[in-house]
């Protein structure tokens, strides 16, 4: 192998037997060289025959089982042992189109300062067999970006693209920072901006992974179900944990995650109908601190983060729903 231009894949997965090999295998039918490719399985203490699958691939695929310690300490492991000079990220749910490893190296290699390739994902919803790309903003895609502006234009929009199976950094920048296990499943969101920090950014126009939608997906909850309390809950940690790992970011970026950690603390305290005006006036308190409240970019961020909604008292936002529901029923 030509460890300079090897690329190294790695799949965190846990109790995704059913998954794992079809996502090992568009990796294999790429039309990338196979003496250049490396792929690592993470397999997060899963109970299902995981291991048999992967075993079958021989040492096509670096198998590593650790107890289960969550999905940043599983990327953080396939992160170590990569040798690769580009590392990629593939959920074990996931596929990859066959030109995808060549296009993101192509321009990896044409210039030394980018440190992060993505492009839209194609969403297929499975249970419809339906499929639709990603809409990503135009204005980013198809030249550098500067990482730290990047950043400020996703974190002011509330969004954000480039991360799990669309993601691939340059290992060299990826090892400077450290991944701590407390991220957990905000992992994919927390190498997207560790790696935009460092360096620059290209997003290439066309999708290139598919993204599976399924019943089994970490963020469909059902906010009426039992265990919504305690999934948001570690969410909420995760995202604690990323802000509390922002050292060397601007500080806009601080302010905007942190108002991003109290908004979806009330809006998990609206939905369990926990919602105070305590919770309110201390949301208002933290934006006036921290940003200009009649700037330009101060209205987007109220409009993005939703300020306004998440002051409306829980009781009349549920008349409210109830309203709107009643005219989407009389409507059919």
């Amino acid at each position: 192998m030509k460890a300079q231009n090897l690329v190294t894949v790695i799949i965190p997965t846990y109790n995704y037997a059913h998954y794992i090999q079809q996502a090992i295998d568009s990796i294999l039918n790429s039309d990338f060289p196979q003496d250049q490719l490396e792929i690592i399985v993470i397999d997060d203490g899963s109970k299902d025959n995981t291991s048999v699958i992967v075993a079958a691939y021989g040492n096509r695929v670096k198998y590593i089982f650790q107890q289960n310690s969550g999905k940043a300490w599983a990327t953080k492991i396939g992160i170590d042992h990569s040798r690769g000079k580009y590392l990629f990220n593939l959920d074990a749910d996931d596929l990859f189109m066959p030109n995808k490893l060549k296009e993101v190296v192509q321009i990896f290699e044409s210039d030394p300062d980018i440190v992060h390739v993505a492009h839209p994902a194609l969403y297929w919803k499975v249970d419809d067999n339906t499929k639709a790309p990603e809409l990503i903003p135009q204005s980013i895609i198809g030249h550098q970006v500067s990482g730290r502006e990047l950043l400020t234009f996703f974190y002011r929009r509330r969004i954000l693209f480039g991360g799990g199976s669309t993601f691939a950094g340059r290992t060299e920048a990826i090892r400077k920072f450290s991944i701590p296990k407390e991220v957990d499943m905000y992992i994919d969101e927390y190498l997207v901006m560790c790696t935009l920090n460092q360096g620059y950014s290209y997003f290439l126009e066309s999708p290139l992974s598919i993204w599976r939608i399924h019943g089994n997906n970490f963020s469909d909850v059902d906010s009426n179900s039992s265990i919504y309390e305690a999934k948001m809950r570690r969410s909420f940690n995760s995202i604690e944990a990323v802000l509390n790992n922002l050292d060397g970011f601007d500080k806009e970026i601080f302010n905007l995650y942190s108002l991003k950690l109290k908004i979806f603390d009330l809006a998990v305290k609206e939905n369990l109908g926990r919602k105070t005006l305590s919770d309110i006036l201390k949301m208002w308190l933290f934006f006036t601190n921290n940003f200009n409240f009649f700037s330009q970019n101060s209205l987007m961020v109220i409009k993005s983060y939703t300020l306004l909604n998440r002051t409306i008292p829980t009781s009349i936002l549920k008349l409210i729903r109830q309203v709107k529901t009643r005219i989407n029923y009389s409507l059919f």
